[in-house]
């Protein structure tokens, strides 16, 4: 699971249009690889190597939903990446042309603190189980076109009320012509719910439509013109919840010069258009220039660095808020391979987001994280170690639980770390354990939580 399918430059809230994973495009910024000519018939017949899976943080507390920082895949449903859905690893079947992975993944969790509350906390057991299916089509040797279903089965031991099956749906498709055109585009559905914690006390169902389409162009052997338009539709199943519903339209334009073998130039223009259809306070409009580097997937030394400016304005001017919020943005997405069997990665990020749970309200969001993944190959063994560390300060004053007036802020903290080792050729085991506290300014808002997961992975 790529790390551009995880935060695809996800500055300015989340915004960067064309998420399309990379089970189908490669890294999504800074691709400066060579045209892709056809593959002779002994390559595209040759069996695929099954890369170790690696374990990355997602975004802390992303505007649409309640929860925390985590891992992307393994005891933490993938919720709030864009798109949620990460193709399923494991095997590699063929049938003629079609190729499928089918996967299956249990595991049994215990959580010291599963509503999140600063005192009075409860602990339970859960199981969760992922069943997964993806199904990719090559056409003409360039092509490829795949679809994708990953489900989240969560069910508590003792809170049966909090059981919910999370549904995800991925239909993508590539098409790279000889002239150096590249058109991907997506259709990304998910039906879940979001679980009782102490900030919404209540569950919250709801469902998600992310179409997105990317077009880029190569001028020459420096230059690449690349555009990216991705809608997106959040809506909640209940009614008390529709404040929360929107709508946005991103759009992104982005020149890429390569003056270095493996290093490009990139400007980037980022537009936002966010409806609330039932909250028309909340309708903004956002506009994010960057400029920055990004180095070939293929080096030792890869991914995207850039710097930038994000301006808001409000539809609505409401009084005692800032309505023309403006903020500093970066997005830093680095993966460097020390060797064969060990990689770092860190993400950063500075982005102006809402937390839709208080009243649409504006927050500057910093944030770094770091994972190291090593494969101990001589035990076979995979490992991960990640941490991360964000900063939530939000920009209009506010009054907490206690009755007091003043500018919320977050510190969040989460640790955590992992091993996994096959037991059979199609059964591997795996141990997990994630940390994961949030400091707040704000009464009853500060909670501390542990997750202890103790699973098997089935490559059938």
């Amino acid at each position: 699971m790529c790390l551009i399918a995880c935060l695809t430059a996800t500055v300015a809230g989340a915004q960067e249009a064309g998420a399309i994973p990379a089970g189908l495009t490669g890294e999504l910024e800074g691709t400066t690889e060579t045209e892709k000519a056809p593959l002779p018939r002994e390559e595209l017949e040759k069996p695929e190597e099954v890369v170790p899976e690696i374990i990355i943080p997602e975004q802390p507390r992303l505007p649409e939903t309640t929860l925390q920082v985590g891992p992307i895949t393994g005891i933490l449903a993938p919720y709030g990446a864009v798109p949620d859905i990460a193709p399923p690893t494991g095997r590699l079947h063929r049938l003629g042309p079609l190729r499928f992975t089918p996967f299956l993944r249990y595991d049994a969790v215990y959580r010291t603190n599963i509503y999140q509350t600063y005192s009075h906390k409860i602990s339970d057991f859960l199981n969760l189980l992922s069943p997964g299916l993806r199904l990719e089509l090559p056409l003409a040797g360039r092509h490829a076109i795949s679809l994708s279903y990953l489900g989240n089965y969560f069910l508590y031991s003792r809170q049966a009320d909090n059981d919910h099956y999370d549904h995800n749906l991925a239909l993508e498709t590539a098409w790279r012509f000889p002239a150096g055109m590249e058109i991907l585009g997506g259709v990304f559905y998910r039906r879940a719910v979001e679980e009782v914690t102490s900030t919404t006390g209540r569950r919250r169902p709801y469902q998600r439509l992310l179409p997105t389409l990317q077009v880029s162009h190569r001028l020459a052997d420096k230059w690449r013109l690349q555009g990216d338009y991705q809608f997106e539709m959040y809506e909640f199943a209940d009614a008390v919840d529709s404040r929360n519903n929107r709508r946005d339209h991103n759009v992104g334009l982005t020149l890429f010069y390569k003056f270095w073998p493996k290093t490009a130039l990139l400007a980037q223009y980022l537009l936002q258009r966010r409806v609330y259809p039932d909250y028309s306070q909340g309708n903004n409009l956002s506009h994010t220039p960057f400029l920055g580097l990004t180095w070939d997937p293929t080096a030792k030394l890869s991914g995207t660095m850039k710097f930038g400016y994000t301006l808001k304005s409000y539809d609505t001017a409401v009084a005692g808020r800032n309505n023309s919020p403006h903020s500093s943005s970066l997005g830093m997405e680095l993966r460097y391979r020390y060797s064969r069997f060990s990689q770092f990665t860190l993400i950063g990020q500075r982005a102006i987001q809402e937390d839709q749970d208080f009243g649409n309200n504006a927050y500057e969001n910093t944030a770094f994280y770091l994972t190291w993944h090593k494969n101990w190959h001589f035990f076979k063994i995979d490992s991960y170690l990640t941490g991360s560390l964000a900063f939530n300060n939000y920009l209009n004053a506010q009054t907490d639980a206690a009755g007091a007036t003043k500018k919320r802020q977050d510190t969040l903290t989460m640790v955590a770390v992992g091993l996994s080792r096959p037991v059979t050729r199609f059964l591997k085991i795996r141990l997990d354990y994630r940390y994961i506290n949030r400091a707040s300014n704000f009464s009853g808002l500060s909670y501390m939580d542990h997750w202890v997961g103790l699973g098997l992975q089935g490559n059938i």
